[in-house]
């Protein structure tokens, strides 16, 4: 199975809310929320993906992450079909 695009950044994410607000309600919730947000949203190539801190309005949390989509054409071996 291979991995979304976006997992390290939800790894970030995981990694920063059980080190720093573990102790908010459903906090883990959010991982899912923001996977969620990711899997389903479009970006366009060369595009900044911005992940930050759920909280960072309530606690003024600084914490982001982020990475930049690069879409790579892969051309695949022609194959001839005998009908």
């Amino acid at each position: 199975m291979t991995l979304p695009w976006y997992w390290p950044l939800i790894q970030d994410l995981r990694k920063h809310i059980e080190d720093n607000h573990q102790d908010m309600e459903f906090a883990m919730d959010e991982v899912d929320y923001s996977e969620e947000y990711l899997h389903y949203e479009s970006y366009r190539d060369g595009e900044d993906v911005v992940l930050t801190c759920p909280w960072s309005i309530h606690c003024k949390c600084t914490w982001k992450t982020r990475g930049e989509i690069k879409f790579e054409f892969k051309p695949q071996r022609s194959v001839l079909l005998h009908v």
